[in-house]
């Protein structure tokens, strides 16, 4: 399997994406990673680690696509953007998928633009794996950030895109799927919520109707759906709400004195695996779905670490053939679906709000 690592993007670009590579190549000697960007950057990146191994293969693009940039106009002008290009190997059947810590809207511009769309779909969306109490040990959150102006077919297809998704990836045969709500009663939540869940009722979907923001992380359902805004404030949320906690912890150890300390190295191991869960490092990426192909969208501030697991994702997504299943998925839900899939990208608004081609 050859995957491309879009190797400008990201906070700590290039060297955390290169050392992310590195790291992956290493653990899967089997596999490919292609390192698109500047080549005099790659080069000394790679020299200061000592060199690429032989399935580590750089790959020259000469633009990078800035977070301000709008992002369908900077895939479109800048034809030389690592980002572009990673796609394009991917679009040429080059490479299987393709990971990247950059502009998010950019990455969600140039699966749109080059790889397409899956039959059935209106709007791709990032889906994000939540660590749960109980079930499985997951919830699939979608939208979380692509899509900020949504209708409810849009909810609805993302739903059967979310829990074909469980079956492929984790196994999940019948995942529970909610709408995401300020209540569980018929009742509340929005016009978009309402006429969303009035679709999922006709579905073959295991529909369970309005969950809470609480209910992310209970584990009464795998699937849960919501607008690209609503989603991403939720994501953000929830990493600084991690965050705080772990840090009010270490806070009140240190002035607990000796015996609090004494107690918090006993607890170590557990710590370390609450933070493990915690992390988004530890997820990596979260996938693009609906798209003609394999997209990971990694975190912007993504360490090696981080950037090492997207990979792994990547990897995953590509063995499974997830394309072949959100196919199938989405065709069968044509009964109850109704599809207006336009063509190209007229209407999409990503995170900024901003519209196709519009500049900021």
């Amino acid at each position: 399997m050859r995957l491309v690592l879009d190797a400008m993007g990201g906070d700590h670009a290039p060297e955390a994406p290169v050392r992310g590579a590195l790291l992956f190549a290493r653990e899967h000697p089997e596999h490919e990673v292609v390192l698109v960007g500047a080549p005099a950057r790659l080069d000394a990146c790679l020299a200061r680690e000592g060199g690429a191994p032989r399935n580590v293969h750089p790959y020259p693009a000469t633009e990078v696509v800035e977070m301000e940039e709008d992002a369908f106009a900077a895939i479109r002008r800048k034809k030389d953007s690592s980002l572009r290009v990673g796609f394009e190997l991917v679009r040429r059947g080059e490479a299987q998928a393709l990971v990247s810590a950059g502009h998010s809207g950019a990455v969600m511009a140039g699966a749109l633009l080059l790889l397409g769309r899956l039959p059935g779909v209106e709007r791709p969306a990032i889906a994000t794996l939540l660590p749960t109490l109980k079930g499985p040990g997951h919830c699939l959150l979608l939208d979380s950030g692509a899509n900020v102006e949504c209708r409810p077919v849009h909810l609805a297809q993302w739903a059967v895109l979310g829990a074909a998704y469980m079956r492929a990836l984790l196994g999940i045969e019948r995942p529970r799927v909610a709408v995401l709500s300020n209540g569980e009663e018929p009742s509340k939540g929005t016009a978009l919520t309402r006429e969303a869940a009035a679709l999922l009722r006709r579905s073959e979907l295991r529909f369970t109707g309005y969950v809470e923001g609480r209910s992310l992380f209970s584990g009464d359902v795998e699937v849960v759906v919501t607008d690209g805004f609503t989603g991403n404030v939720v994501l953000k949320t929830t990493e600084g709400a991690a965050a705080g906690v772990m840090g009010l912890l270490r806070s009140a150890i240190d002035r607990g004195g000796l015996p609090l300390k004494l107690g918090a190295l006993l607890l170590r191991p557990i710590f370390a695996g609450l933070k493990t869960r915690l992390d988004y490092a530890e997820v990596g990426g979260a996938p693009l779905l609906g798209i003609e192909g394999v997209g990971i969208v990694a975190h912007g501030r993504s360490s090696p670490r981080a950037i090492q697991q997207a990979l792994v994702a990547a990897l995953r997504n590509a063995e499974v053939g997830l394309r072949a299943e959100l196919t199938r998925c989405i065709a069968q839900a044509a009964s109850w679906l109704p599809v207006r899939q336009c063509g190209g990208t007229r209407g999409w608004r990503g995170l900024s709000g901003q519209p196709e081609g519009s500049r900021r």
